[in-house]
């Protein structure tokens, strides 16, 4: 049962590698195959569900919870990036708004925001290829 619906997992994964190509398309067919595997397990052909229907939920489950270890902010934090930056989005020709304009429009006190820009800030990373020279040189 399991080999038969391999091309299912590898038709989502690859779903999911077109929205997020930094992540490697073997680790999320790994990821969603441990999803497939837990369908097969949990399957029971009393319920009148088709396996297919169930492997689906349970493959994209496996796939988002992989996408959501890789992910070093938590839910709230890249929440709140999602939502900041789409208000700064609006003012891009515009004056950009204050620190604490940006934090009363998103209802939040000026401490939080900055506790949750400070997070979101530390967990962005760069290429090395980006760095400045300077950098580079000292970690290589």
């Amino acid at each position: 049962m399991i080999l038969d619906h391999l091309p299912q997992v590898e038709l989502l994964a690859r779903r999911l590698h077109r929205r997020c190509p930094q992540v490697e398309l073997d680790d999320l067919i790994s990821a969603g195959t441990v999803g497939l595997i837990r369908a097969v397990d949990r399957f029971d052909p009393s319920r009148n569900l088709k396996l297919k229907t169930l492997a689906e939920h349970r493959i994209q489950g496996a796939l988002l919870d992989y996408l959501r270890h890789l992910d070093p902010l938590p839910r709230a934090a890249r929440q709140f990036q999602k939502r900041r930056d789409a208000i700064l989005a609006n003012y891009a020709q515009a004056e950009i708004p204050t620190q604490g304009q940006l934090a009363e429009m998103l209802g939040l006190p000026e401490r939080k925001f900055a506790q949750l820009s400070r997070m979101v800030t530390a967990s962005e990373t760069i290429r090395f290829n980006d760095m400045p020279d300077f950098m580079r040189r000292r970690i290589a």
